[in-house]
């Protein structure tokens, strides 16, 4: 396991501050898919407790980003081209009803948010910058996840899509060819469904855009075989 650098935790939020510094390494690729996670050397790099890494190991367990295989040995989770496909059937489900549920309760602001996430996300697009635009990305489609306001839809995506978008995004992001502003653009006229708040266009728009990301997801698998 790759050496992660950070000062020691302070110990009221442990727990929460594992999980996120895991989280992020894992998002940003210096913890890469499949690699095994050491509890007991974690902990060391953290300076903190055994026991305060294995609660957060077990909430990104809850996640889908971490796995603990049959010999007890954890790693980072790794997706073949069937859990891709099964992924994005049920994503296409509850993620398409989350989209409608945003166009019916969107405010300007969620749209002002929505806007200039989308320009940051542009921007290190265009700059070549895989991580940056990855962590935009994330955080633009976790907006629309929370502006339903419901929590149990919230939770259920997250738990759905989070390893894809790991995984798929990071292989994507980094193959020579992928054409990072192209896919950024793609999120433009989601942005416009939303803010005309129609629902059946809204439902189209995504249902076009998650067609293109699952194609994507599996071309970047096709061509790491």
């Amino acid at each position: 396991m790759k050496a992660l650098i950070l000062a020691p935790l302070e110990n009221k939020t442990i727990r929460t501050q594992a999980a996120d510094l895991v989280r992020n390494s894992i998002l940003e690729g210096s913890l890469p898919v499949g690699s095994r996670i050491v509890e007991r050397q974690l902990a060391e790099q953290l300076g903190t407790s055994l026991t305060a890494v294995r609660e957060a190991l077990i909430q990104l367990e809850s996640e889908g980003l971490i796995v603990k295989k049959p010999n007890s040995t954890t790693h980072v989770v790794s997706l073949e081209p069937s859990d891709i496909e099964q992924i994005f059937a049920v994503r296409e489900v509850i993620e398409t009803h989350a989209f409608e549920m945003a166009a019916k309760a969107a405010q300007p602001s969620d749209i002002e948010k929505l806007e200039k996430l989308h320009a940051s996300a542009v921007e290190a697009a265009r700059r070549r910058q895989h991580r940056e635009y990855i962590q935009r990305d994330l955080l633009w489609h976790d907006l629309i996840w929370r502006i339903p306001a419901n929590p149990y839809l919230y939770s259920s995506i997250r738990r759905l899509v989070l390893p894809l978008f790991m995984y798929s995004a990071l292989q994507m992001s980094e193959r020579q060819d992928f054409d990072l502003v192209k896919d950024s653009l793609t999120h433009a006229p989601l942005i416009e469904a939303l803010r005309g708040g129609k629902t059946r266009e809204a439902k189209r728009t995504f249902l076009a855009a998650l067609e293109l990301w699952r194609s994507q997801a599996l071309q970047g698998e096709l061509d790491s075989d």
